[in-house]
């Protein structure tokens, strides 16, 4: 039996259209569930946040004196504020059930007394911190930046549109405030879509048919073209074009086939482009790289080593030392937000104006200037710890100021073991003004003391995705390096045990280190 072309199209476009419209339904139903369910979290959380307090208020003002009706009046309007907030109930510290909208919408609760026995729950209401409660019954505790358990130790976070029971705030000391969150419209509205996407198939499918059976003389001529033209570019021929004038699909596919050829041909050029961007990186990592000192200087009195490995071409670390005289010297280790060009430029800025403003070696009014100008010509984003240092060979003094930077750690022969010192300053471009909150302290350095300064890089080197290095190994591993000979030594030493540490995972931040020992 033959089987005639126009049949063949009508067929295969058929099968086409309900293919095509069948996988893009169910990814975009999946997607905007996902898109509803995220919303409705995000928005309970931010609700929940704005309310609770008032919630808490209200009830100590109306129903904790008798006045039930006013009390109800308040909630109500709450919920008028928000449609995907189902119940909301009010438990204290100790686990009392004290209102629940659901069952206490007509007249205040006067039966027995309504306790939370649910031990997961009760670490809810007696948690600092906003919890929720996904539908597969897992309790996350949510951190400034992270989720957390009951212990606070790092936890999976909430997958992006994970459904929720409910939302847990703390509004005081006494109070927490469940918001149970009702998914109701969020089915309605998917619902809808669904069947919109039902009929949207139904006619396309419809017109798949008529327009096979109308135009498959029409459609073979321009299949023809296509061809023609895909072989053409296939030999390297990227100004072919396709003149289709059906006026259907076949004429948006040749216009698609024709932006793809003009697309081609620009990505040649492109290539061009990113192969140029390559270069300009390179020379901006040679220029970041010579504001490193490759030789660090001598001065009497100290045993100086540092380092730096950047996470990425251009790095966010930066380190220096500045010869005031024969006998003084200022030092420092910095740290920009992030890594990359950003960070570089910061961090370039900074070495720039360090440089200029450290002629007379005060360190606060140094740590003044430099923020005052990085807090005015850099981005509200970024900001720059800093460490900065000064020793004077003449009395034996070292001081340091700490702008927001990882504390010293202060290894001292005679009690063999090593100590944090203060920190007390604020990070540089985060405030125009930091005269408050700068401050300079001086440390008492013995023969065979030495110091080490760090960027996060060290502590916050990832083993795994859970488990990082941490401020106690640090301290740890220098407690055992008092016999070292020489500040290079103690630095490789720490070095070798950081990537020792880290083995093959990939390092996300700058490593950068400064080891100052007392001769």
């Amino acid at each position: 039996m033959k089987i005639s072309i126009r049949l063949k199209l009508v067929v295969a476009i058929s099968l086409l259209v309900m293919v095509l419209f069948s996988t893009a339904a169910y990814m975009f139903v999946g997607e905007k569930k996902v898109e509803l369910a995220h919303d409705i979290y995000r928005n309970a959380l931010a609700f929940g946040r704005l309310t609770a307090a008032k919630i808490v208020a209200d009830y100590d003002l109306y129903l904790a004196q008798n006045s039930f009706v006013y009390f109800n009046r308040e909630i109500a309007e709450i919920f008028r504020q928000n449609d995907d907030i189902g119940v909301v109930r009010v438990v204290s510290y100790n686990g009392q059930l004290l209102y629940d909208s659901s069952r206490d919408g007509e007249q205040r609760y006067e039966g027995p007394v309504r306790m939370v026995t649910d031990e997961g729950v009760l670490s809810e209401v007696r948690s600092e911190n906003i919890s929720v409660l996904t539908q597969d019954g897992r309790i996350v505790f949510l951190k400034e930046d992270s989720y957390v358990d009951w212990n606070e130790r790092d936890i999976e976070p909430l997958a992006e549109g994970e459904m929720l029971q409910h939302i847990v705030v703390p509004a005081s000391d006494k109070y927490a405030i469940f918001y149970h969150l009702d998914y109701a419209n969020l089915e309605e509205r998917i619902d809808r879509v669904v069947e919109r996407i039902i009929y949207l198939a139904v006619f396309g499918f419809l017109l798949g048919v008529g327009m096979s059976l109308v135009m498959s003389k029409r459609i073979t001529k321009s299949v023809e073209q296509l061809v023609y033209g895909a072989e053409r570019i296939a030999t390297g021929d990227f100004k072919v074009r396709v003149d289709i004038k059906t006026r259907d699909e076949m004429k948006f596919l040749g216009d698609a086939f024709n932006k793809m050829a003009v697309d081609l041909e620009a990505s040649v050029g492109a290539k061009l482009y990113q192969e140029r961007v390559g270069r300009e990186l390179e020379l901006a990592r040679q220029i970041q790289k010579q504001l490193v000192p490759e030789i660090v200087p001598k001065i009497e009195g100290l045993d100086i080593a540092a380092g730096l490995l950047p996470a990425e071409e251009i790095g966010g670390d930066i380190y220096d030392f500045i010869p005031l005289s024969d006998s003084k010297m200022l030092m420092y280790l910095g740290d920009v937000t992030g890594h990359g060009v950003p960070a570089g430029i910061v961090s370039s800025i900074a070495n720039a104006l360090l440089f200029g403003y450290c002629d007379d070696g005060d360190l606060k009014k140094v740590l003044i200037d430099v923020n005052r100008v990085l807090d005015a010509k850099t981005m509200p984003t970024m900001f720059m710890t800093l460490c900065l240092m000064k020793w004077d060979a003449d009395c034996g003094k070292f001081s340091y100021a700490n702008a927001g930077h990882e504390q010293i750690l202060h290894f001292k022969t005679a009690e063999k073991k090593s100590v944090f010192l203060s920190s007390h300053g604020i990070a540089l471009g985060m405030l125009p003004d930091i005269s408050q909150k700068t401050g300079v302290d001086e440390v008492a350095l013995k023969s065979g003391d030495f110091m080490v300064i760090y960027s996060d890089g060290i502590p916050e080197a990832w083993k795994n995705e859970k488990e990082k290095y941490g401020h106690e190994k640090l301290m740890e591993l220098v407690n055992g390096l008092g016999g070292m000979p020489t500040a290079e030594a103690i630095k490789q030493a720490i070095l070798a045990d950081v990537k020792q540490y880290m083995g093959n995972f990939k390092q996300v931040d700058d490593i950068t280190i400064m080891v100052i020992k007392k001769i």
